[in-house]
C-alpha cells in the first residue's frame, strides 16, 4: 500500500489503513508488500513509522542480485510509463539513484535494526524462492505463524523467462500506441473481458505492419552496458560482503 513510506498517503491516517483489512476473518493472518519500504534515502520514515503502529509485526525482506535488480527496477519504471522508453539505465541511474541505493540491503536491514528485534525479520534470497520454492514457502509459513503443510506451490510457475515477458510487453505497448491514442479506446477496452482483449491484440499483431514490428528489437529497453555493470558490481562488493557475513551464507555468485 506504500502506507508508511509516502507521507500523503501516511496522512489519511490509521484507520484509514486499518479499513483495507476490513475484510479478514477473525484470526485470519493478514499482510502487506511494498518496495518502497526499503528504499534508502528516497523514504527514510518507513520503518520508524511501522514501528511506531505495529510494534510486533512479522517481516519477510526477499532480495536478489542487486546489479540485476536496479535494471530490472528500470525496465519496470518504463512499463509503468514512468520513464521513455529509449531512456538508457545509464541515464536512469544517473538521475534516478534509487535505482542503485536499493540494492544495498544491509543499510535497509540495519535500519530496520534500530526498531525492531532480529527474529521480526525474515530475510529470503530470491533464487531460493525460484529454485526451492516449497521448501521456502515453508519457512514463510513457519515464520507467520501458519500451517506450513499447505501446498501453496503446486501448479505455480515459480520461474519465468523475464526478458522474454518485457520483449513481449514492449512489443504489444508499441504495436496498440497509435489505437490508444484515439480518444475513448482506452476506456472501451477496459471494459472488455481480458481474453477478448488478447485476442484482438493476437489479430492485431498478425496483420503484415506489425508481423514486421515484432522481427525488429526497437522496443526493448537498451542493455546495460558491461563497464556499467563492472562499476555496480564494485560498488556492491563491500555491502554484500557484510549482508553475506549477516547472513552466515556465501554470496560470491553476486560478484559477477
Amino acid at each position: 500500500s506504500d502506507f508508511f513510506a509516502i507521507d500523503h498517503i501516511y496522512d489519511q491516517g490509521i484507520d484509514w489503513y486499518s479499513s483495507l483489512f476490513s475484510e479478514a476473518r477473525l484470526k485470519q493472518v493478514c499482510g502487506e508488500a511494498s518496495t518502497t519500504y526499503t528504499r534508502l534515502p528516497k523514504f527514510p520514515k518507513a520503518a520508524e513509522r511501522i514501528a511506531q503502529v505495529l510494534p510486533k509485526v512479522k517481516m519477510i525482506y526477499i532480495i536478489r542480485h542487486p546489479v540485476d535488480r536496479a535494471y530490472s527496477h528500470h525496465v519496470h519504471e518504463i512499463k509503468c510509463h514512468e520513464q521513455k522508453p529509449k531512456t538508457t539505465f545509464e541515464e536512469g541511474i544517473k538521475e534516478r539513484s534509487y535505482l542503485v541505493d536499493s540494492g544495498n540491503y544491509m543499510k535497509h536491514i540495519e535500519q530496520y535494526l534500530q526498531f525492531f528485534p532480529r527474529e521480526s525479520i525474515l530475510i529470503m534470497l530470491m533464487e531460493d524462492l525460484i529454485h526451492k520454492p516449497a521448501d521456502t514457502m515453508e519457512k514463510i509459513c513457519g515464520f507467520i505463524g501458519v500451517d506450513d503443510k499447505i501446498d501453496l506451490v503446486q501448479n505455480s510457475p515459480i520461474a519465468a523467462n523475464q526478458a522474454h515477458q518485457d520483449a513481449q510487453w514492449f512489443l504489444r505497448s508499441k504495436i496498440t500506441s497509435p489505437l490508444r491514442a484515439i480518444p475513448g479506446v482506452v476506456f472501451i477496452a477496459n471494459l472488455l473481458p481480458q481474453g477478448l482483449r488478447d485476442l484482438a491484440y493476437q489479430v492485431l499483431k498478425a496483420l503484415p505492419y506489425y508481423r514486421k514490428q515484432g522481427e525488429k528489437q526497437s522496443y526493448l529497453p537498451p542493455p546495460m552496458l558491461p563497464e556499467t555493470r563492472q562499476m555496480l558490481l564494485e560498488k556492491f562488493s563491500e555491502p554484500n560482503l557484510r549482508l553475506a557475513e549477516f547472513l552466515n551464507r556465501n554470496l560470491s555468485h553476486w560478484n559477477q
